[in-house]
């Protein structure tokens, strides 16, 4: 059929589309008619994309699934598939999910998944973003190569979304075809392969990532590195993620201080001490001032292991500025109970004549014989008598218990009674260690 001819049988969908009558035009994408009619209908509905998400209904949305799952010519399928993205994006896993659905015949002759391998290797953009998607929810070890190959796509969209599901999968086959991403030209494509070896998490993937955490030619690939560094529980990672803690950036600044917290929170308990120590050294071991970034942290985190954790460090770290000692005051009262006894133990090491009488002004605040009281006198009576440092370093061990029963029973044993009065609602020892391992069991079971 020449041009001319094809045009004339297709005019009149201009006219459909001109007045806005797209439900029109969707009825003959899924209709009977001849090819041309179908796939001129199909394209009319992607030239004029901006009008068509305005007026997509429901309706209009299902015609539109519907003729992507029974046309049978694949030039018309890739027209239809990019008009429904141009609607909406995430019509794209609703299209995985049908094509999947065992009750559900496949568009073409093929079965699921092989209809998707064959659209993997398509002309069309669309089919191609389509076997992506479909072949990261197959989620087998068979489909990882194909992924893989996919992170190298001349599109980008099929590229970012390879890596999204092979992020998904969590396959460590593809991490070097994953980090030669990295060095793309296109930033969203460089984000999305550093969120993906994160999500990988083995030591290859940690170790092809590393490098990212220090490039300053893109800050937001380095803040996602530094993100994900955190929940790989190696030391090797501190370095990288102490330069971060510096940076001039703040958002650098604060993701690297979270990953670090992150790191101790999600280390092994035979770990944990090793790794504690390690970051503290490093930070102390710092030319610059980053208390700032741990108080910011510690206050704007909801996450209880990361307050314990910096609430910790902040007794390593910090000194008598008000800015940590007024937010370890307040957090004598945290509704956590291990987080108060950690502030408590870490206002004890901080220490000096200023914090005593904070401390003495804090105590008249508050009525005698509660626990934010108890606290308080407790951490007072350990910097007078010069204590605050035994007690920082035998609190740490409360913070991080895979699990406690035993141990928390071989400590107890011991340990002198010192750690557990630092108050409780019942400010008997008994009573403060039991407490205290309920809210720790709680925190990391959960």
């Amino acid at each position: 059929m020449s041009n001319n001819a094809q045009s004339s049988e297709t005019d009149f969908l201009y006219t459909l589309a001109s007045n806005g009558r797209f439900d029109r035009i969707a009825d003959y994408v899924a209709s009977n008619e001849a090819l041309a009619v179908r796939y001129g209908a199909a394209g009319i509905l992607t030239e004029f994309a901006s009008d068509l998400k305005t007026a997509a209904t429901t309706e209009l949305r299902k015609k539109l699934i519907n003729a992507v799952l029974e046309e049978p010519d694949d030039r018309v399928r890739a027209r239809v598939v990019e008009a429904l993205l141009y609607i909406d994006e995430s019509i794209l896993d609703t299209l995985v999910t049908k094509i999947a659905a065992d009750r559900e015949p496949t568009p073409t002759d093929s079965p699921h998944p092989l209809l998707l391998v064959e659209w993997l290797g398509s002309d069309s953009v669309e089919l191609r973003l389509l076997a992506v998607a479909g072949l990261g929810d197959v989620g087998t070890p068979s489909m990882i190569p194909k992924l893989s190959s996919a992170c190298s796509d001349t599109d980008r969209r099929v590229r970012e979304r390879a890596l999204k599901e092979l992020g998904r999968i969590g396959n460590p086959r593809c991490v070097e075809e994953v980090a030669d991403c990295l060095d793309s030209d296109i930033a969203s494509i460089r984000h999305e392969a550093a969120k993906t070896l994160g999500e990988i998490n083995t030591r290859g993937a940690i170790d092809r990532l590393r490098p990212a955490g220090r490039r300053d030619e893109d800050d937001e690939l380095r803040r996602i590195a530094l993100d994900q560094l955190g929940t790989f529980p190696s030391s090797d990672v501190i370095n990288t993620l102490t330069d971060g803690v510096t940076d001039e950036d703040p958002e650098i600044r604060q993701a690297a201080a979270s990953s670090l917290m992150e790191l101790i929170s999600s280390a092994s308990f035979e770990e944990s001490h090793t790794i504690r120590e390690e970051v503290a050294e490093e930070i102390e071991a710092l030319n610059e001032d980053v208390v700032p970034a741990f108080v910011t942290l510690f206050t704007d985190t909801h996450r209880t292991t990361i307050r314990r954790n910096t609430a910790w460090l902040l007794g390593r770290i910090g000194d008598n500025r008000e800015e940590v000692v007024d937010h370890l005051l307040d957090a004598l009262s945290d509704d956590d109970f291990t987080t108060s006894q950690i502030a408590a133990s870490s206002l004890a090491r901080i220490g000096g004549r200023d914090i005593e009488d904070r401390l003495e002004e804090f105590i008249e605040d508050h009525p005698e014989g509660s626990g934010t009281r108890t606290r308080a006198e407790f951490v007072l009576t350990q910097i007078t008598e010069g204590e605050g440092g035994l007690v920082l370093e035998r609190t740490v061990e409360y913070i991080h218990v895979s699990e406690p029963d035993d141990y928390t029973r071989q400590k107890r044993a011991e340990t002198e009674p010192a750690i557990d009065k630092i108050g409780s609602e019942d400010t008997t020892g008994e009573a403060a260690a039991e407490e205290t391992e309920s809210a720790t069991t709680e925190t990391e079971s959960g």
